[in-house]
């Protein structure tokens, strides 16, 4: 059985879901993708603060949360982070320089040289001379010769 989306409803559990705080949408993925970031930063933050300086702990913790919104919020061109980091894996490493066309017959760079070389040997010059003139043709046309 085949379902059918409509564009305006994106497909999944959670996407549907968020918050609207004057023009500012966050979305229930993103809400739990700061949550594990927040987490992640106050673990960082109380086993370096546990260990060494308070100062290095908050700077190791503002740089955690920096990056997760910076992963939760990237959006260019509708594409997230994941989809936007394969896109340009493929497009740097998968895709080829050189384009064909199909169908297309290509000749060696060997062969091209060997016409041009044969071309600027030797050009001759034929000359072909005739004693018929306008006068004669137009009877040959006349007299049903041809």
């Amino acid at each position: 059985m085949k379902v059918i989306f409509p564009q305006n409803i994106q497909k999944g559990f959670l996407s549907g879901m968020g918050i609207s705080i004057f023009w500012f949408n966050i979305t229930m993925i993103q809400m739990f993708s700061m949550a594990i970031g927040v987490v992640i930063a106050l673990g960082t933050f109380s086993t370096i603060s546990k260990t060494g300086s308070k100062a290095f702990g908050v700077i190791m913790a503002v740089l955690i949360i920096l990056i997760f919104l910076v992963i939760t919020f990237f959006k260019i061109s509708e594409m997230g982070l994941l989809e936007f980091i394969a896109k340009k894996v493929r497009d740097v490493f998968l895709d080829t320089t050189q384009k064909f066309q199909i169908n297309f017959r290509r000749t060696h760079p060997i062969d091209i040289f060997i016409a041009k070389s044969r071309s600027k040997e030797s050009k001759q010059k034929i000359e072909i001379k005739s004693n018929l003139n306008l006068d004669q043709v137009g009877k040959l046309d006349k007299g049903g010769l041809l």
